[in-house]
């Protein structure tokens, strides 16, 4: 059989599978919207329209970008961050109508948990964009699939969108798909906010503190660590307040002699700030 021949008989066999899944999605599967995909798949194909650059797939016709759209949704074709961000190909409400009964189920399971209609819609955009990514369906997501969706996606807002709201958006609308993929059963495990890294931050508020009130108070962290959970004493919270408060005194009192062999509750005494340890050794106040 003949390369060419070959050719037309995939592409006869995507367009009947394109046909049949308007029809289920009770869409119009006539001649004018078949023979779009007809012409899009034997002239550009999905390799050559891989190839192509990010302005030109853009650039396709809006009938042409739904074959593209669909290809995607159903697992046949895998797009960038760059084109999901760029040309906006409406990929939740492409989804709705092939993935219908997860789609129902979706919306009924991020209602019941309390999210408006909007957010849902949000969360299902974002979903159906992280899948297309891995190349899974919505219900096979993983946390992995997810997560390196929400970086390539962020890095592709961050070069198209700058400035905008775009990355907040999408956090958000991820976070809550988690939620509810996590209801659905279709994750393990429940979202989780994920801290800021202020590593940078602490690091340059303990940078301004003496050494030797530094010596002290972190001779102090280490005095309430015992009686304490690790997580209650050494959260980065904690260290960036101590370290500001740290940083307040020095200033306030530039000549002071802050010895190594002081505790931080004499120096309190004499410089009273927020930082007040409690009865059981731990930090209240600010903390």
């Amino acid at each position: 059989m003949s390369g060419s021949r070959c050719q037309r008989l995939d592409v006869e066999s995507l367009v009947d599978a394109y046909r049949a899944d308007l029809v289920a999605a009770g869409q119009f599967a006539e001649h004018p919207v078949t023979s779009v995909a007809r012409t899009f798949l034997a002239r550009v194909g999905l390799d050559g329209w891989a190839r192509l650059p990010l302005a030109d797939q853009c650039a396709l016709p809006t009938k042409v970008r739904r074959v593209v759209s669909w290809l995607i949704v159903t697992g046949r074709l895998r797009p960038s961050a760059d084109y999901l961000v760029a040309c906006r190909p409406y990929l939740g409400e492409v989804a709705a109508h092939h993935h219908r009964a997860l789609h129902e189920r979706f919306t009924t399971v991020s209602a019941e948990l309390g999210f408006a209609p909007f957010v849902t819609r949000l969360q299902w955009s974002a979903t159906v964009k992280a899948a297309a990514l891995a190349g899974l369906a919505p219900d096979q997501l993983t946390k992995e699939a997810l997560e390196n969706g929400r970086v390539a996606l962020t890095a592709a807002l961050s070069r198209h969108r700058p400035g905008s709201h775009g990355v907040m958006a999408l956090s958000g609308a991820l976070f809550g798909a988690e939620t509810t993929l996590y209801h659905l059963g279709v994750l393990d495990a429940s979202a989780q906010r994920r801290p800021g890294d202020r590593s940078a931050t602490r690091a340059a508020a303990w940078a301004a503190v003496p050494d030797r009130l530094a010596a002290t108070l972190c001779g102090y962290i280490e005095q309430v660590r015992l009686p304490l959970r690790p997580a209650t004493v050494y959260h980065g919270r904690k260290r960036t307040v101590i370290s500001e408060e740290a940083e307040q005194l020095f200033r306030s009192k530039p000549n002071s002699d802050f010895g190594g062999s002081r505790t931080v509750i004499s120096v309190q005494a004499e410089h009273p700030f927020r930082m007040k340890p409690n009865s059981m050794g731990g930090c209240g106040g600010s903390i």
